[in-house]
């Protein structure tokens, strides 16, 4: 407990501590241990006093003596005899060199007995020779030296070298016991050494079975609650009790932990869940459907979504406020949930769009009684800060058919519902069906087509003329686009709406851009060149840095040559955004041409208010000119009131020559149609030109 109370430094160095001081004291151990069995091996070997090399070295000398003394029987020159009687002296001194070294030795007694036998019988054997042998070699008495040296002589030699073979004998028994004793000992040594290690194995083990349980097990927990954490499970907590900085930090990453799963459970709520109604948002009621999609295909079961929009939600917004506007999507929300299932799901969408999930339904009928439950409820007026709203909805419905369609499908299927009921006059519900699902289908394949029309470049510039009608002389040109499929050539009526809605009109507008301009500096075209323009061109931030970056490239073009032409549609989005990006535009000497002039309701004020440089008037305006007296006062006012305001003059749609010569009147006009020129291809214009 004490260990666990500590700090986390101090356990360290305590865990460091203990493992060196072990092993200094196992280390003194095994020192203590190696001169114990040292001095042992010591005392085993300072009693081998006589190495068999020396008994060797005392045997030959023996012999020696032994054949010099038979030979000086048989010697009769003096000489000869001092020669014998020095090399017998010198062996004595040899084997009395040998004994001599053994004086302060240490022996069995086993050795003292055989080297006293030994010294006994050698110095009888040499009093023989001197006393004996050398005073009968004088007197030559042959048969009295052959008794001393064969009968006295030879035995005290026979003894002394019994005495050397014992001693051999014994060392060699000594030398077969001290290899055995040594190995004994070294087998001690190594059961020794594997016991210091099994010792230092056991206490390391100890001491990091401690450290693990103070620091590796702590972390290792924290770990495994972070990972759970990764996987958003703030379930588990860390239990560390220790008042160390890992039991500081444990408590610590508890709190965030709580602090986090709160959190999350807030992000949880702002994430899957509508924070005006309280209802599931978009994200989590596509997961409900792909859930019941699933649980469907197992089964029979049927399921039904409902998409529903508030009718003219703009108007009460804009004329009673967005508090009042929020208020009611709250009523409207729990008016809609009184007639659904516990089971069933309730959702806003987002702005003014619901959608219900009817699970498990018996039959398609259901959803439509429901639905007109819920019409009628909304008959009923709402009351919201002293107002009276009446509000309707207009409700789209799917059924699923078990054709595993996508959750994203069928929302947009029960969307595509909820529009044909809104186009039937609102407060409805329609279901969807074949006809729809063609129609979707239908659009479907023809965004394919067009994205590959891009991709294979399909979509073709064609120039139709502008003409002064007077002198019949080109005043410039309208840019055109049509699309070559399969060998025909398909107009901008049947796929401009498509490529607006996908957006892929932008990079089609690039392509034109740059194609008109690269013909009006190929071929050092100065009239003017008219280029139609989309309202996604407004709403493009790299519109700006297009227009500029292809005029740096085709430094022969002059912008207040090239004219946009846009419709009275572009104004009736974001007329501030509008404004200022055509005023950008303009700065580069760009100038705008408002077509389609006459169909709508404010020209005169977006003649005023925007840099209109010419307006277009349009061919469904001149088809009646010629009866229509109306019509005719109507253009010579126009073409009067262009004239005080500067404004150049286009008429569309001239196809014959009764037309023209009812418009050439007024000297200003330019005249574009068919009595001229067609649309014709690029290069076909370009001949033309030539």
């Amino acid at each position: 407990m004490m260990f666990k109370r500590m700090q986390l430094k101090t356990r360290l160095y305590l865990t460091l501590g203990g493992l060196i001081l072990l092993v200094f004291i196992i280390g003194e151990w095994s020192l203590w241990q190696s001169s114990q069995i040292n001095n042992r091996v010591d005392n085993i070997y300072t009693q081998e006093v006589i190495p068999l090399e020396n008994i060797s070295h005392l045997k030959g000398a023996l012999y020696r003596i032994r054949d010099r003394s038979l030979r000086l029987i048989d010697t009769i020159d003096s000489i000869e005899i001092k020669h014998h009687k020095q090399i017998i002296k010198q062996q004595i001194k040899r084997i009395r060199e040998e004994l001599s070294k053994y004086n302060h030795t240490r022996l069995s007694k086993k050795e003292e007995l055989e080297l006293e036998k030994f010294k006994t019988n050698f110095n009888e054997y040499l009093s023989i020779i001197k006393d004996k042998i050398y005073p009968n070699l004088l007197i030559k008495n042959e048969k009295e030296l052959e008794h001393i040296l064969y009968k006295e002589a030879i035995f005290e030699f026979r003894q002394a070298r019994e005495a050397l073979n014992e001693l051999s004998e014994y060392q060699i028994q000594r030398a077969k016991l001290r290899h055995k004793h040594s190995d004994e000992i070294f087998n001690k040594q190594i059961i020794i050494i594997q016991l210091i290690i099994l010792v230092v194995v056991g206490l390391s083990g100890f001491f990091a079975q401690m450290l693990m349980s103070s620091i590796i097990k702590p972390i290792k927990q924290i770990n495994e609650v972070l990972t759970k954490i990764s996987h958003e499970d703030f379930s588990k907590r860390i239990r560390i009790t220790s008042e160390d900085e890992l039991g500081k930090m444990s408590e610590m990453l508890n709190n965030s932990i709580a602090m986090l799963q709160n959190t999350f459970q807030e992000l949880s709520t702002l994430v899957n869940y509508d924070k005006l109604t309280s209802l599931p948002n978009r994200k989590m009621f596509q997961e409900e459907i792909e859930k019941c999609i699933s649980r469907c295909n197992c089964s029979d079961e049927l399921f039904a979504v409902m998409f529903i929009d508030v009718d003219n939600f703009k108007n009460i917004n804009d004329t009673y406020g967005h508090t009042t506007g929020d208020k009611l999507l709250e009523i409207v929300a729990k008016r809609m949930k009184i007639y659904i299932r516990d089971s069933d799901i309730l959702a806003r969408l987002g702005g003014d769009e619901f959608a219900i999930l009817l699970q498990d339904i018996k039959n398609p009928t259901v959803p439509g009684n429901i639905a007109n439950k819920i019409l009628d409820a909304m008959q009923k007026p709402i009351y919201i800060n002293q107002h009276t709203i009446f509000s309707s909805i207009s409700i789209g419905i799917y059924v699923s058919d078990h054709q595993n369609e996508s959750r994203e499908k069928i929302l947009s299927y029960a969307d595509v519902a909820m529009y044909a009921a809104k186009n039937s006059g609102k407060a409805k519900y329609i279901y969807f069906n074949k006809k729809m699902h063609d129609n979707i289908e239908s659009e479907t394949l023809l965004e394919n087509k067009l994205r590959d029309a891009i991709k294979n470049k399909e979509f073709k510039v064609y120039f139709q003329p502008i003409m002064e009608p007077k002198t019949e002389t080109l005043y410039g040109i309208e840019t055109l686009l049509r699309w070559e499929y399969k060998g025909e050539i398909v107009t901008p009526d049947n796929f401009i709406r498509k490529l607006e809605s996908n957006g892929m009109i932008l990079d089609v507008t690039y392509m034109i851009i740059e194609n008109v301009f690269e013909m009006i500096e190929r071929k050092k075209f100065k009239n003017t060149v008219s280029i139609n323009l989309s309202i996604l061109q407004f709403y493009d931030e790299n519109f700006l840095p297009f227009l500029k970056r292809v005029l740096q490239k085709h430094p022969f073009v002059h912008p207040q040559k090239v004219h946009f032409e846009i419709t009275e549609s572009v104004f009736a989005q974001n007329n501030d955004l509008i404004f200022s990006t055509m005023e950008l535009i303009k700065k580069l000497g760009f100038k705008f041409s408002l077509d389609d002039f006459g169909t709508g309701y404010s020209s005169l004020s977006y003649i005023k208010d925007y840099p209109i440089s010419t307006i277009k008037i349009d061919k469904s305006f001149v088809n009646n000119l010629l009866d229509d007296v109306k019509s005719q006062e109507l253009l010579e006012g126009i073409v009067y009131l262009a004239k005080i305001l500067h404004l150049t003059i286009i008429i569309e749609g001239v196809e014959d020559a009764a037309t023209l010569k009812m418009v050439t009147k007024y000297n200003s006009v330019k005249i574009q149609g068919y009595y001229f020129y067609k649309p014709m291809l690029k290069e076909e214009f370009e001949r033309l030109l030539d």
